[in-house]
């Protein structure tokens, strides 16, 4: 699909749009040559999507994968991810699509039209899959418990001496009689 050099990569749709139900299925071996939101894409984003003429709305269905490399919200640290994006899209490829505006996708965005052709730009359909498959919140693993607000140890990685004295220096002095309370009822662990 693309030749690596960071140009856009764009299929002819002249033979799908000739035929109502016509299908083309389409190999994406994307390199995504842009940053999004600083995230480095390790290698080209690899899939399928599967392209169906269904009159004045082109479906476009696949699913894309790619390594990157993201940042713990909690400790900071690199890490490896697969990120995983399902393509869903309708887009109006009707004459005037550009002009009339479509209930459909924002189409201007993924096809050009050309005399009588169109032209799908599959880099900015995979680029915005990817954004919108982007996790909310990374954590490098489900055991982060992020860095030590006093002395900034991985607390993933380093038990820190932080934690001990700042739990006997944080609590509220008026509770300090019931600090070993646990130790003399341990039967009554749970609270109501």
């Amino acid at each position: 699909m693309s030749d690596g050099g960071g140009s856009a990569a764009k299929v002819d749709l002249r033979q799908l749009r000739a035929e109502r139900g016509a299908v083309l299925v389409v190999a994406c071996h994307e390199a995504v040559a842009s940053r999004i939101d600083e995230i480095p894409f390790v290698e080209p984003v690899e899939g399928t999507l599967t392209l169906v003429n269904l009159g004045p709305v082109l479906r476009v269905d696949g699913r894309l994968h790619t390594p990157i490399d993201l940042v713990c919200d909690l400790c900071a640290t690199r890490f490896p991810y697969r990120l995983e994006a399902a393509v869903e899209e309708e887009l109006d490829w009707g004459p005037a699509a550009g002009a009339r505006g479509s209930a459909a996708a924002d189409s201007g965005e993924f096809l050009t039209h050309v005399g009588e052709s169109v032209f799908l730009d599959v880099e900015a359909l995979v680029r915005d899959a990817l954004v919108l498959a982007l996790p909310m919140v990374t954590r490098c693993s489900p055991e982060c418990r992020g860095l030590c607000p006093r002395c900034g140890a991985n607390l993933r990685l380093d038990p820190c001496q932080c934690a001990a004295e700042s739990d006997a220096a944080a609590a509220d002095p008026r509770l300090r009689p019931l600090a070993g309370w646990h130790k003399d009822h341990p039967s009554s662990g749970s609270a109501v």
